[in-house]
């Protein structure tokens, strides 16, 4: 087996839709795969892993062995009565996997629904939504290590998960590529609510009957249609920039700038912001940069209008990051992955 040179444009690979380079780019679908990838391992310069590009924003050229994982299945491991221990492979679209579950009666992440990209994807960045992370079910990753040529399993405690945060995150776990995720999901169903309270959607969706897991997927699927633009039609990659999670004294300076501050408190000292609310409210919703955009609905949303470059994207991120910061004194961090 050999990995042959060839320009691979990613553009139909990640979902903000820029035209990103590779010579380098290696689909694994078996295991032989994994071990070919780590025994010419050093002839590249790095690796990058890359799931369903719903989540990354990539320059115009990568130098790197870009490596795709297709492998695709679920399955249940262990029944333990009242709760199910379920596996996914990485290749599986995550909304899929989702709505397989429920239809199997196994419940818990369905406030997961319609996130876009793939299960390998979502230990990466601790997916959430809705008041539900992807850390709350999560047993183990089961991984391979290209160092050392083997299969591992890394548990849930050892991943380290935090608000869009994990270990996969740091260069020090780079050379892990995840093959699927393991979770524990019950058969009963117990819906986490407290979102849709709060939003007046158990009211209009009739969330609270147990018969009416479907009015939950609709609601979901309501919230998401009406907060996010359609992929087809212009790119993006969901919230651009993480609700700022800040000290008391932070969050008290905070609200002489803006007396109206949308927040929820985490604990006694530490307060969630909305990044949404804060650029909205230094002006920058609807704004253009370049073939860049704040999208009109949510301003935590950047569009490609059609011909968005890599430095378009960043360049705006920064100017609204500096902005925002000026204005509130909350520095706001990018949620994707930005390869540089």
């Amino acid at each position: 087996m050999k990995l042959e040179s060839k320009q691979q444009n990613l553009k139909d690979l990640n979902t903000f839709k820029l035209n990103s380079f590779t010579d380098y780019f290696f689909v694994v679908r078996n295991f032989e795969d994994l071990k070919f990838i780590t025994s010419t391992l050093g002839d590249y310069k790095d690796i990058f892993i890359l799931g369903g590009g719903s989540n990354v924003i990539l320059p115009e050229c990568i130098e790197s062995l870009v490596i795709k994982v297709n492998f695709s299945g679920i399955r249940m491991i262990s029944d333990f009565g009242n709760d199910v221990l379920i596996e996914a492979y990485a290749g599986e679209f995550w909304h899929n996997f989702v709505i397989h579950c429920l239809n199997m009666g196994w419940y818990g992440l369905e406030n997961l629904a319609f996130i876009p990209g793939t299960v390998g994807a979502a230990p990466v960045q601790n997916i959430g939504a809705y008041g539900i992370e992807f850390s709350n079910y999560c047993y183990s990753i089961i991984a391979w290590d290209l160092l050392k040529g083997e299969i591992v399993e890394i548990l849930a405690r050892e991943c380290f998960f935090a608000y869009r945060n994990s270990i996969f995150k740091q260069k020090t776990y780079k050379n892990f590529i995840i093959l699927s995720v393991r979770v524990i999901l019950s058969k009963i169903w117990n819906p986490n609510l407290e979102y849709f309270k709060i939003n007046d959607y158990s009211t209009r969706k009739s969330l609270e009957d147990s018969k009416n897991i479907n009015n939950l997927i609709e609601a979901i699927f309501d919230i998401r249609r009406s907060k996010l633009p359609n992929i087809k039609e212009f790119g993006n990659v969901g919230s651009f920039f993480k609700n700022p999670i800040i000290s008391e004294e932070s969050f008290l300076n905070a609200l002489h700038f803006f007396p109206d501050l949308v927040f929820w408190e985490q604990r006694k000292d530490a307060y969630k912001l909305s990044a949404g609310w804060l650029i909205d409210n230094c002006g920058w919703r609807g704004k253009n940069y370049g073939s860049v955009a704040v999208y009109e609905k949510n301003a935590l949303i950047l569009l490609n209008q059609g011909l968005a470059k890599f430095d378009d994207v960043i360049g705006l991120a920064a100017l609204i990051i500096n902005d925002v910061y000026n204005k509130s004194g909350i520095k706001l961090e990018i949620e994707p992955l930005v390869y540089y």
